[in-house]
């Protein structure tokens, strides 16, 4: 049996530490802003041996409507704009309350980013569902999940070193139990996997950050059971702990069933039969990207359309060959992508080749010279047949049967789940009853359930993370 040690952290020199499950964006952006805005003393439960979680995979970037990047590069975005779009990629699913402050939101999100932790975020791309480019990246070698993640990650650790009263981050302490009393919380209950040990904290606050379950089969079998056989992108962290925490105290978990699967999952010629796919980026798509179907060797579909819409298309017309599309990229997006494809190339998840060798090497049933004249077609018309403008201009302005591009096997994959528990535009949680579950109990991120809808755009994710976890730090430090 597992010995039980209590840590009673009210004695501290200051106030009693806010809780913090998970160490994905959500977690990190609200550590942040309690310790650097508030001098709030905050604990991180981190189940894995490394802070991060699928955040730190993110490589399409974070979204931003009407900010100072979108200025600089004369991109006209407002709130309503993006709210919009987020309300139409819903379709009628999620909490338009929640919404409205997303896109609210974004721009403090980014100019925050940017001012606390010296990140560019300098470029854009316009992903699927999108009106207008508003999907921030940074000038440099570094994805956007990964830039992100370290410069907060890299602010904490700092503090845990120079500070441990204010910053304790705790690896291998995996959640199970939050004490509630009187409809407060009270304390959390975590094992410590590396010795057994169960462990308590005592405390007023909590914030679950804790992820989505897009790496569990039992709930994807309950939710969703169509998706279970599908790849995934998820990190084997990805299990709905949270989740499941939570109904038992009784939150509301909405929109359960609502799970995305994105389009485009790299198929590893190495290993094509493997459960788990590296993310083929939005952007790639965004910068100019298009696909292919192996059963006619022509485009079929507008690639910047939402997310379900592209992968229905792709599970229709590319069904003879398994749901494998072909990803290709012109010679002209490398600047653009450059560390992406560097380092897709390096994974030998996609590779430079000729039209010619891409009609020999994939066996299309059409000439190169075909497919040429094919994806001419498109390269200089305002719009193509699928409605996207300029959809092939970074192959060049003639494009041969020897023209070189870059090319990958992709396929769909379950990547996020919109469902979770309901929060309210305080990141409190919310019960079936429409009320606060209890004092001190928030959420923040793919833990949570109703900022998405039915299908959410792409840049959303970190977005999400960084506008209600640090309102969930807002709302802590207020109502203290």
């Amino acid at each position: 049996m597992a010995s039980t040690i209590t840590t009673d952290l009210k004695n501290l020199s200051i106030s009693e530490p806010v809780v913090i499950i998970g160490s994905g964006l959500a977690g990190l952006a609200s550590a942040n802003q309690l310790v650097n805005k508030y001098k709030i003393p905050i604990v991180i439960l981190e189940k894995e041996s490394s802070l991060g979680g699928n955040s730190i995979k993110a490589s399409s970037g974070i979204n931003g409507a009407h900010t100072t990047t979108q200025s600089n590069l004369n991109v006209n975005d407002t709130p309503e704009l993006f709210f919009n779009d987020t309300t139409k990629s819903a379709k009628g699913k999620g909490v338009e309350t929640l919404m409205d402050k997303l896109a609210k939101d974004s721009h403090l999100a980014v100019e925050w980013l940017q001012s606390e932790f010296d990140l560019k975020l300098d470029l854009l791309a316009q992903l699927g569902g999108h009106s207008v480019p508003r999907t921030h990246r940074s000038s440099g070698k570094l994805p956007p999940g990964f830039e992100i993640v370290s410069a907060l990650s890299k602010n904490l650790k700092n503090l845990a070193e120079s500070n441990p009263e204010l910053v304790k981050i705790n690896l291998d302490s995996k959640v199970t139990d939050i004490k509630v009393e009187d409809k407060k919380v009270t304390g959390v209950e975590f094992i410590n996997t590396q010795n057994d040990k169960v462990e308590t904290l005592n405390t007023s606050n909590v914030i679950f950050c804790s992820g989505g379950f897009g790496f569990s089969k039992e709930m994807l079998q309950e939710y969703a059971p169509d998706l279970v056989n599908l790849p995934t992108t998820n990190g084997k962290q990805t299990t709905g702990d949270g989740q499941k925490i939570l109904s038992k105290l009784g939150a509301d978990l909405i929109d359960m069933d609502q799970i995305q699967v994105h389009p485009t999952g790299f198929v590893d010629p190495q290993d094509p039969e493997s459960h788990w796919k590296f993310l083929a980026a939005e952007a790639l798509r965004g910068l100019g990207g298009i696909l292919l179907s192996p059963s006619t060797g022509k485009r079929f579909v507008n690639e910047l359309d939402t997310r379900d819409v592209v992968t229905e298309a792709i599970q229709i017309q590319c069904s003879k060959a398994n749901n494998k599309a072909l990803l290709v990229l012109g010679e002209g997006i490398y600047e653009d992508l450059k560390n992406n494809l560097d380092f897709y190339m390096f994974k030998k998840l996609i590779k430079k080749i000729t039209l010619k060798q891409v009609v020999e090497d994939y066996k299309l049933p059409i000439t190169s010279d075909e497919l040429a004249e094919h994806l001419n077609q498109y390269s200089t018309a305002a719009k193509d047949t699928f409605n996207r403008p300029l959809v092939v201009k970074n192959l060049g302005d003639e494009i041969t049967s020897e023209t070189n591009v870059f090319i990958g096997e992709v396929t769909p994959v379950v990547h996020f789940t919109m469902g979770g528990a309901k929060i309210n535009t305080k990141s409190q949680v919310i019960n079936k009853d429409g009320q606060i579950l209890a004092q001190g109990l928030y959420a923040a991120g793919e833990v949570s359930g109703g900022v998405h809808g039915a299908n959410r755009l792409g840049g959303s994710s970190l977005l999400e993370c960084v506008v209600f976890g640090r309102t969930a730090a807002d709302s802590i430090a207020n109502v203290n």
